[in-house]
């Protein structure tokens, strides 16, 4: 059985919002601006999805990493599952730190576009 003991509720020090996937010039363009919101990061998963990432603690864990709320957590909460934590599973194909990491990415995808 996996548990939380291995990272000490990770997850619950990070907030992952979905972003729209990127398909036009603008669209990838736009990444910068999350970017320049220290100190978010970018991920995009195994699915090709694309997140926005803030590192962010639960105000609801205790000193050990523990769900201080776990019998009255919210339903987003339940609905996660220790085995898709990204501790226990790889789910980052790429992840952009910073706007210089985006660049060399984005200098690449950019060639395939016709701008105005």
């Amino acid at each position: 059985m996996i548990t939380c003991d291995k990272c000490k509720g990770q997850c619950c020090k990070t907030l992952a919002v979905q972003l729209e996937t990127p398909t036009t010039y603008d669209d990838y363009e736009d990444i910068y601006w999350y970017l320049y919101h220290k100190p978010a990061i970018i991920y995009v998963d195994v699915e090709d999805r694309w997140w926005i990432e803030f590192p962010t603690k639960c105000s609801k864990l205790d000193k050990n990493g523990k769900c201080t709320e776990y019998e009255t957590r919210p339903p987003v909460c339940r609905k996660a599952k220790v085995q898709d934590c990204e501790v226990n599973k790889e789910e980052i194909k790429i992840m952009f730190k910073d706007e210089k990491e985006y660049k060399e990415y984005f200098d690449e995808i950019k060639k395939k576009f016709k701008r105005k």
